[in-house]
């Protein structure tokens, strides 16, 4: 039973790691398409904000909504970026805390989505790489993952023209904020 368990357990973490590669490989070369519409972002992380409550209840979701903004676009693949962020942050803070989701705009004027956490944070060295391809830190190679969530979600960030803005500390946890 135990052989079979971590067979069932290793072949999902496979099935995983080649259903990214197969995404990453699709958006290289220009196969994947994105549909753009007229989006809420405050809908978007409502939405995904009821999700983590239903699926993850080892933590705390917060979600502080502020006006509507509207933007232009890919919700499913927005989604998917937002929802590998949350991924992350629940990876990395320990049972019980708190995860802050909130959307807003910036000093200069661009809307954002944010996923704030708790959790074990970053070294600055290892902020500099975290979109690579593979990338793990030290710290985290012990843990699951495949190293490849954080490519897909600055891929499709990229393909909506935006950016992240990333501040995290050492044992204070990390804020990672998607800027359209």
């Amino acid at each position: 039973d135990e052989s079979i368990t971590a067979l069932q357990r290793e072949s999902g973490h496979m099935k995983k790691l080649v259903e990214q590669l197969l995404f990453l490989a699709r958006g290289d070369s220009g196969k994947t398409q994105l549909e753009f519409s007229q989006i809420s972002i405050r809908d978007c992380m409502q939405e995904i904000y009821e999700e983590s409550l239903l699926i993850d209840e080892e933590h705390v979701y917060r979600y502080r909504p502020e006006e509507d903004i509207l933007v232009n676009a890919d919700p499913q693949m927005l989604k998917q970026a937002v929802r590998i962020l949350v991924d992350n942050a629940a990876k990395y803070t320990e049972k019980n805390d708190e995860i802050l989701l909130s959307i807003g705009r910036n000093q200069e004027g661009h809307p954002y989505l944010q996923v704030q956490d708790t959790g074990m944070g970053m070294a600055s060295a290892d902020v500099e790489h975290m979109f690579e391809r593979f990338y793990r830190s030290d710290d985290v190679r012990k843990m699951k993952g495949t190293g490849l969530g954080l490519s897909i979600a600055k891929w499709i960030v990229d393909k909506h023209g935006g950016h992240f803005e990333i501040l995290s500390r050492t044992e204070l946890g990390t804020r990672i904020r998607i800027i359209l």
